[in-house]
């Protein structure tokens, strides 16, 4: 495992796209074929080499932290950080400033990636050149409801960025293409701990909320360097009702059901023999 990284997994939101289900229990906690989304996000990091993770959770984020505990059982060791306020995800990654002091790696804790392996791909990119931040990105067609990145040059899937906007118009996101394609963030981003100077500088934005696409814009404009890595694979995330008919659809398509249901017994084995012999 990689001891000079750790990750970062923002999960104090509340997921209103997603009622009646995250009005009583975390969005986070959405069972696909009996895993829990945030249990796909921890094996992003740990496949990434990452074992030590800080996790955002703020109010009636108690079944999350039941579920994930210490992070033993999924073979992480994870440390929850509480957000007193929901203020954007900018807001929400300032929440390990007096605590992170190396690289890390931010993953959304209602999204993952397909295969897992590529996150592993984005860090060793991300140490390769060393830039404030290298963020993933895939190619959409509707740029409404993104964050979206223009390259300065792009070659093999990487490249600089030369600017971005968090959810631009359909007239702001024509200067947005990058060779007449459209590459929006999508939650995976490895940052150098400079990066918290520019997200308390930025100014609250749509809702009142500190965005971090404005945050690592500020950035780039203050002569920073932000790499762009494009995703080879598939962008999952249960954000609202039609992303998560198309994480289940891709998931039923692509994995071995059956296994998943056996580990499933197997993982609830361990976690019943650990409760009988520590007297629970």
């Amino acid at each position: 495992m990689m001891h000079d990284i750790v990750g970062l997994i923002p999960a104090a939101g509340i997921g209103t796209r997603l009622y009646p289900f995250s009005r009583a229990v975390p969005k986070e906690m959405y069972p696909i074929f009996g895993k829990a989304v945030i249990e796909h996000t921890i094996e992003n990091l740990k496949v990434g080499g990452v074992d030590k993770i800080y996790m955002i959770v703020g109010y009636q984020k108690g079944a999350l932290m039941d579920y994930v505990g210490d992070g033993s059982f999924f073979g992480v060791n994870v440390v929850y950080l509480y957000q007193m306020t929901r203020r954007g995800l900018g807001h929400s990654i300032l929440q390990g400033k007096d605590w992170i002091d190396k690289t890390f790696v931010t993953l959304l804790g209602d999204s993952f990636i397909e295969p897992k392996e590529e996150i592993r791909e984005l860090i060793s990119y991300h140490k390769k050149e060393r830039p404030i931040a290298t963020i993933m990105l895939f190619e959409v067609d509707d740029v409404s409801g993104y964050g979206i990145a223009k390259f300065e040059n792009l070659k093999n899937g990487v490249g600089h960025v030369e600017s971005m906007m968090e959810k631009p118009s359909k007239d702001a996101a024509k200067k947005l293409a990058t060779g007449g394609k459209y590459y929006a963030l999508c939650g995976a981003y490895v940052f150098d701990p400079k990066i918290f100077k520019y997200i308390e500088k930025t100014k609250p934005g749509m809702k009142n909320e500190v965005q971090l696409t404005d945050a690592m814009a500020l950035a780039i404009k203050s002569g920073e360097k932000i790499n762009g890595f494009v995703l080879k694979g598939k962008y999952l995330d249960i954000g609202k009702w039609n992303t998560v008919k198309e994480t289940e659809k891709f998931l039923g398509a692509t994995m071995n059901v059956d296994k998943q249901y056996e580990e499933r017994e197997r993982m609830m084995e361990k976690i019943k023999k650990h409760e009988e012999e520590n007297g629970k």
